[in-house]
């Protein structure tokens, strides 16, 4: 019924496999747009089917196609559906790799070489925290990232590496074609990285037409302020992205009459009337038309006859078949029908969502929670009479409606003890709960095969992770809600299963996910918790969840929610304990560009910390004492003193004192960009305190590397003494040695800007900025990616004899430190 969208859709790869014989010099200078085809429609449409068609015919053609559906509900997951997208080419490409087709092998060993060729060893270790499986295609052994650069994960970065990505896969001749599935339901942040960040980055490559990207959406459910629609409006009007829009209406009488002609074989004029009773049954639905179509097989009122070896039909039954005003209500008929024992099965299945992991059943199925005498002879039934699914790994409802529909007919009370029974045994199969025992990796040794006998048999084991089983447990206990569990003690796991899952979220950049799990923890301890944490000792508790809710959020660059949880840190623990919320405050208020607040809050915490500093802007005397008793504490040391003692400590020391130390000099690397900004008199004194309290305590780490870089850029401004700026810029260099941290970045920039560019050719300079913003550019540090580009162009245009008008340009400020 849809031969003439099929054939519209089919015109876009086909031109862009025309466009691939194009001599590659021609091609250069008749570049061609990427290209997105919007397919829109109510649910039920066929949007799915039709691109299932496409696709398994592009595929036989050697397109490589990936899609991925976004969820109802859940839009905090859009980042980990989006990823698993990427994730699946990854995968692809390892069966490519090993498989028994030479072509493939060796397109997959190309791809493996390239992106070892493209990405340094940084890169690729933080790529493999969104694609984990990466290193199975590249032989490379990861070491472990520092809980410092595990913080510095970004939005920003994620932007990079999957367009780096996209880069390499473009590169060679296979094309591909990307399907989004159901996009209206992701967040907006996956919309706008998808559609706006990698969609653009992918435009401008020579390689843009051998891409495809497929959207497809539910038109009746996103109004003007969505952000697909936004974006949709932005890319109409775009001259680097050619989009095609396809909305699909119902299907008229005609369209159902070819459907139903196609399937029993036989010729629109047999089908005519018969066609006729179901569109008018159905209102042009096809779901709901297949819906009718399946019952009236089911009842025998579509049948085979070998009299006349085809299929006929009871004229009589049909006129008096009974079926509801809409799909929604005929599913709920249908399903109602059912045996207690396949509705349970339903019902289980529905609470997981639109799809379920085989191997999550297989688990299930060894509990009590599922009906007597297992889940397999149901699931083979569900399968039959078209209502669920499978294929590879997973077992899906045929529609997601069927889901929803399902899934909300369960009443509330029996849907929250099915979620917590499915929960709790889930979450007890892991190590981190407290009652399991048992390994952490389950492996299971039979499979989908062993579940349901389908005609194309499927082999090999499958594994469930413990972090993926704790994750799902986790979900289904915050769908059971904390209002349903009354022990408090219950609560107090549960909100502990939920910080667990939300680190494990923030470790891999995927902030928004693990937001909501600090939110469903904190809801779980409740907000009197504070008052008793101390007595009970889950203070430590509350203040993970909410310092890891505010920092996800600055993560986000959500400033109101940041200032909601770490006001809450303030009023219920002591100032001592609470450095950690002023760091993530400080630096959410720099991300959002608020200096002046920045200088206020932070000169009065390091006040409140005993540092000597004024409370009003400090006067020259002032300034100058602090850069004498700066460098009387510092001749007491050496440069080979501070490398002894910083690799005797080494970057992964995590103790208190130390963990202390780094949130101060984070503070300061703050506070330091935001005097920069406000050309504050502070700045000089900030680095002279903060030098001193580094000699002192001995913290000599990367954190504190930018108080020597600025004690050398002051030597320089204030003393005209070169020797020791460039002797203090060398020691902040030993310290960032083989470390690719933003903070490195930053003092690299400042040194390079500030200091070496009066000892090394203008040229040298501007190429260490340049490195400079790539590395900002990868690590998704782009202020100061922007800063060391905008300097790197200003060392282009101007030459040595003209530095100090440069100067002048970049540091207003500049003359006020020559005359102090």
């Amino acid at each position: 019924g849809r031969t003439k969208e099929l054939a519209q859709f089919m015109e876009v790869p086909n031109r862009l496999e025309s466009t691939t014989t194009i001599d590659s010099l021609q091609f250069q200078h008749n570049r061609t747009s990427t290209e997105v085809i919007f397919v829109s429609g109510r649910a039920g449409s066929g949007k799915s089917r039709l691109l299932n068609k496409c696709s398994d015919f592009l595929s036989t053609q050697g397109w490589l196609v990936f899609s991925e559906k976004f969820n109802r509900g859940v839009e905090y997951q859009s980042q980990g559906i989006l990823c698993s997208l990427f994730d699946k080419i990854v995968k692809k490409l390892i069966r490519m790799k090993v498989g028994d087709d030479q072509q493939d092998e060796e397109y997959s060993r190309r791809i493996s070489k390239a992106l070892s060729d493209s990405l340094d060893d940084s890169s690729l270790c933080s790529l493999a925290a969104y694609l984990p499986s990466i290193f199975e295609l590249i032989d490379y052994n990861c070491k472990k990232q520092s809980a410092v650069e595990q913080a510095n994960f970004s939005h920003w970065k994620l932007v990079f590496l999957l367009t780096q990505f996209m880069y390499v896969l473009l590169e060679l001749d296979r094309p591909i074609m990307l399907v989004l599935d159901d996009l209206q339901w992701a967040d907006a942040s996956t919309i706008n990285l998808v559609l706006g960040n990698i969609l653009d980055s992918v435009s401008n490559s020579l390689y843009a037409h051998r891409i495809l990207f497929v959207v497809l959406y539910r038109d009746n459910e996103v109004c003007d302020e969505h952000p697909l629609v936004a974006q949709l409006v932005r890319l109409r009007q775009s001259e680097s992205v050619k989009i095609k829009e396809m909305p699909l209406s119902t299907f008229s009488k005609g369209d159902i009459c070819s459907m139903i002609a196609s399937e029993l074989r036989l010729t629109t004029r047999i089908v005519a009337e018969l066609g006729g009773i179901v569109h008018r049954k159905s209102s042009g639905n096809i779901l709901f038309a297949v819906e009718v179509l399946n019952s009236m097989v089911r009842n025998s009122v579509i049948h085979f006859s070998l009299k006349l070896c085809r299929y006929q039909w009871d004229w009589d039954n049909i006129s008096s078949l009974k079926t509801e005003e809409n799909v929604a209500s005929f599913i709920i008929t249908t399903i109602s029908t059912l045996q207690p024992k396949f509705l349970q099965t339903l019902r289980i299945l529905s609470c997981f969502g639109y799809n379920i992991d085989v191997a999550i059943l297989c688990l299930l199925d060894t509990s009590c929670i599922v009906p007597f005498g297992g889940i397999r002879n149901p699931l083979r039934y569900l399968v039959d009479i078209g209502i669920i699914e499978m294929a590879g790994s997973l077992v899906s409802f045929t529609h997601d409606l069927i889901q929803q529909h399902v899934y909300e007919g369960i009443a509330l009370p029996q849907r929250q003890n099915l979620h917590f029974g499915i929960g709790v045994f889930l979450g007890s199969k892991t190590t981190f709960n407290a009652a399991a025992t048992g390994p952490g990796i389950y492996s299971l040794e039979f499979g989908i095969d062993q579940m349901y006998i389908s005609e194309s048999k499927i082999d090999g084991d499958f594994i469930i992770s413990e972090r993926s089983l704790l994750s799902i447990a986790t979900d289904h206990i915050n769908c059971a809600g904390p209002e349903f569990i009354v022990d408090q003690k219950q609560r107090i796991l549960f909100a502990r299963w939920n910080l667990k899952v939300a680190k494990e979220l923030s470790a891999t950049s995927n902030f928004r996910c693990a937001l909501h799990y600090y939110k469903k923890g904190i809801q779980f301890i409740g907000h009197d918790v504070w008052i008793h944490s101390n007595e009970t000792g889950d203070q430590e508790l509350c203040l993970d969840l909410y310092e890891g809710a505010a920092a996800a959020s600055s993560a986000t660059s959500d400033l109101a929610t940041v200032e909601y949880f770490v006001n809450i840190v303030f009023r219920n623990v002591h100032f001592e304990r609470s450095l950690n919320a002023w760091v993530i405050l400080i630096v959410s208020l720099e991300s959002s560009g608020k200096y002046a607040e920045i200088l206020e809050k932070g000169v009065n915490l390091l006040r409140r910390l005993n540092f000597d500093i004024p409370a009003s802007p400090p006067s020259p005397k002032e300034i100058k004492d602090s850069l004498v008793t700066t460098l009387r504490i510092a001749s007491q040391f050496r440069i080979e003193h501070i490398k002894t003692s910083y690799h005797s400590t080494g970057i992964l020391n995590q103790d208190k004192r130390n963990i202390h130390n780094k949130n101060l000099f984070k503070i300061f690397d703050a506070i330091v960009i935001a005097t920069y900004n406000t050309s504050s008199p502070y700045l000089p004194l900030l680095a002279f305190e903060m030098m001193q309290y580094s000699l002192r305590n001995e913290f000599y780490e990367p954190e504190a590397a930018i108080a020597y870089a600025g004690f050398g850029y002051f030597n320089i401004m204030l003393r005209n003494d070169f020797k020791s700026g460039k002797y203090w810029a060398n020691v902040a260099l030993e310290m960032l040695k083989q470390y690719t941290i933003s903070t490195a970045a930053r003092v690299k920039w400042i040194i390079h800007a500030q200091i070496m560019i009066w000892f090394i050719p203008l040229e040298d300079t501007r190429r260490n900025l340049l490195e400079i913003a790539k590395t900002s550019m990868k690590l998704g540090d782009f202020l100061t990616e922007i800063y060391a580009i905008r300097l790197s162009s200003r060392c282009a245009f101007f030459r040595r004899r003209e530095l100090v008008h440069l100067f002048a340009i970049k540091h207003p400020k500049s003359e006020k430190y020559s005359k102090i």
